[in-house]
């Protein structure tokens, strides 16, 4: 697989994230089960999260981390890629809470390996914070289908 800047990643992982929600929304529209309003909710905040951790490094570096280059990228970020098209077809909400479970898995992983490859410490830190927060919101999304 072809090399890929930093922001490229992060551009894969934003449309995922996107394309989930947008899942979300649709079975919203469709019933009445409380836990979708939850989980956007959740979708919601990781979105920010993500964007927040992002735009800081964005700051502090002046996109030099986001323009870096990785050269061999992780299973998990090729995997991905490919979440679009399967995120495509319908799905029910079990369906799509097991997807988002593998999805938040595959993104930790992707990060992690991610950390372990870079040459630049910015861009190290930015993929551990990245997986920090997929930890953190993978213990929250636990509490939240718990909780409905």
């Amino acid at each position: 697989m072809a090399a890929r800047q930093v922001k490229e990643v992060l551009d894969a992982v934003r449309d995922v994230h996107r394309q989930l929600a947008d899942r979300y929304r649709e079975l919203d529209e469709q019933a009445t089960d409380e836990r979708i309003k939850l989980l956007l909710k959740d979708m919601q905040q990781r979105e920010e999260q993500f964007e927040s951790c992002v735009a800081q490094y964005k700051i502090d570096h002046h996109d030099s981390v986001l323009n870096t280059w990785v050269r061999y990228l992780p299973d998990e970020v090729v995997h991905i890629d490919r979440l679009n098209d399967q995120l495509a077809e319908p799905r029910s909400l079990d369906e799509l809470v097991e997807e988002t479970i593998r999805l938040n898995g595959s993104l930790c992983n992707a990060y992690l390996s991610l950390a372990e490859q870079a040459h630049i410490p910015a861009m190290k830190e930015l993929f551990q914070d990245l997986a920090n927060l997929e930890e953190q919101n993978d213990c929250h999304y636990a509490k939240v289908l718990l909780e409905s």
